[in-house]
């Protein structure tokens, strides 16, 4: 009589499965998780019609002062519409903690700073729709002020590109403030306070003091650089038009990005969440 033989284990896809622990797996969870808080809230749609409007309304302003076409919009996008990119980046960092939502997000990562990596991803995203809108509505704006035959298409989708590119910087710069700062209202007015009357303080102080111009190497001036010196590239014969060119104003915009997302990772790390 035949002794009934064990069946000879084959692989294949019965069994349990192993639960993945790869920082890839991890960060794809995390982004899961990041996408899923965005698209639940308003924040990103509350602060994505401003922009829009903002845009409409600042290169249509733009045109009525007769700047050119690229150039209105460059700096209708600049000025303007990007610092709702940084907002929503404090934001939606910062307001973690002060709804104490983060603790739960810290506790479930095994890592903490794949949260701040996760968040800078899916801001930079959330920016890049805004510029995308922005530029949508700011070529709106030129057509209204009449200024839309005077400007080239390599020039218009340069500028559109360059602005995805410099909005999702600016979300990403938020991220890391946001969550180096961990509060809501002092992280946005000490951003906003900088941008606009801070680094033009510190342009003029350094210009008297004999340092020279550096407005274009501070994070504001660095990112309305990329967008004025492709809006005026065309009518220069394609040479650069400020002190920086573009791709080097951009490096220098995404270095500071990259620094405000590394300090706000570190600090996250030490910080007691309990």
């Amino acid at each position: 009589m035949a002794v009934p033989t064990q069946p000879t284990p084959t692989s294949g896809p019965a069994g349990p499965t192993v639960p993945a622990s790869g920082l890839g797996h991890e960060l794809i969870a995390q982004l899961r998780s990041e996408l899923r808080k965005t698209y639940s809230t308003r924040l990103w749609w509350v602060l994505l019609i401003p922009a829009a409007l903002l845009s409409l309304a600042a290169s249509q302003g733009a045109g009525a002062l007769a700047f050119t076409s690229s150039l209105g919009m460059a700096l209708a996008l600049g000025w303007f519409c990007s610092k709702l990119a940084v907002v929503y980046g404090l934001v939606c960092a910062a307001g973690e903690f002060r709804h104490r939502t983060i603790t739960t997000s810290y506790l479930a990562a095994p890592r903490r700073w794949l949260v701040t990596a996760a968040k800078a991803l899916v801001a930079a995203l959330v920016g890049a729709v805004y510029a995308v809108a922005s530029a949508l509505a700011g070529v709106l704006g030129v057509v209204f002020a009449g200024g839309l035959p005077d400007i080239e298409l390599d020039t218009l989708l340069a500028v559109c590109g360059a602005a995805v590119l410099t909005f999702g910087l600016w979300a990403v710069l938020g991220v890391g403030m946001g969550t180096l700062l961990n509060n809501e209202l002092a992280a946005i007015v000490a951003v906003l306070l900088y941008l606009w009357p801070g680094e033009k303080i510190v342009s003029v102080i350094a210009s008297l003091t004999g340092l020279g111009q550096i407005e274009d190497y501070l994070p504001g001036g660095a990112a309305d650089a990329v967008l004025t010196d492709l809006a005026n590239a065309s009518s220069l014969g394609g040479g650069s038009s400020g002190t920086l060119p573009w791709w080097l104003a951009l490096l220098i915009f995404a270095g500071y990005a990259a620094v405000a997302v590394l300090a706000g990772a570190a600090a996250a790390q030490r910080r007691d969440i309990t």
